[in-house]
């Protein structure tokens, strides 16, 4: 049986655990040398992985069966016209137990490093071999896409989730320099990156998960945050790190609460 569709859920994402940076992954069309397929395991976003095609599949081996609730890639160069579809199998060359359907669209064009992610259903999967298919029309006329980096996680959703009250803001990095005497302004244009806040409640059973998350990642680690699955995912979710997390107060009997900002990576 294949299953399918989005089974985007209503609670939060808050992902720390990425199986991609120790994935195998192969191409079945050429990538460019001085950008190779690595660079869509690792930081920094800017550096990507080119694939010397416009249609093409990518196929990642996990090493061993992982559970598996969100897919994403940051830093695409795709149109809202290109599509690309998930897979997964048991085995290589297995049927397919997976996929997405409908085709995912495209990093919707208003984001400079926008992200997809489709979420699985139940919500986690279960499997080691993942493939991800592109048809990318829009970059015809260049004849090669950039991906940026790789999101294969367990899809974590705390408990009680930041539906509401969660607040979003964009960080200029330009830089403006201001004349003295005249008040003339001079813009070195920099990139722009998202922040997102949000407070969480904790019972007692997710709040030692969220102190081992903690010591998992600190604030030098990625996360995958999407605030509202059913929401815009491109616009809101993120992938980014914890820049400040307030200290876990135990404001009830039976709940802990915790406020977070996290950053987008570049």
């Amino acid at each position: 049986m294949i299953y399918s569709g989005q089974g985007r859920g209503t609670g939060m994402i808050l992902d720390h655990r990425n199986w991609a940076p120790t994935a195998s992954v192969t191409a079945t069309a050429p990538v460019a040398s001085e950008l190779p397929l690595s660079h869509l395991l690792s930081e920094p976003v800017a550096r990507p992985a080119r694939v010397l095609a416009t249609s093409f599949m990518l196929d990642f081996d996990l090493g061993e069966e992982r559970p598996v609730g969100a897919l994403a890639i940051a830093g695409a160069t795709l149109a809202a016209t290109d599509t690309w579809i998930w897979s997964c199998r048991m085995e290589p060359g297995g049927p397919i137990i997976w996929q997405t359907d409908p085709p995912e669209a495209g990093i919707h064009p208003a984001i400079g490093f926008g992200l997809s992610i489709p979420v699985l259903p139940s919500p986690v999967l279960a499997a080691r071999y993942w493939s991800l298919s592109v048809s990318a029309p829009s970059r015809a006329a260049l004849g090669y896409v950039d991906l940026g980096y790789l999101w294969i996680g367990a899809g974590s959703r705390p408990a009680w989730g930041a539906s509401f009250g969660w607040r979003l803001t964009t960080e200029d990095l330009s830089r403006i320099t201001t004349a003295e005497r005249s008040g003339v302004e001079w813009v070195d244009r920099g990139r722009q990156r998202r922040r997102l806040e949000f407070d969480l409640i904790l019972d007692d059973e997710e709040r030692g998960g969220v102190l081992d998350r903690d010591f998992d990642v600190g604030q030098s680690g990625p996360v995958l945050c999407v605030p509202n699955p059913a929401g815009d995912w491109a616009r809101e979710g993120l992938i980014g790190r914890i820049s400040s997390a307030d200290p876990l107060t135990k404001s009830y009997s039976s709940f802990s609460d915790r406020s977070y900002s996290i950053r987008e990576m570049l």
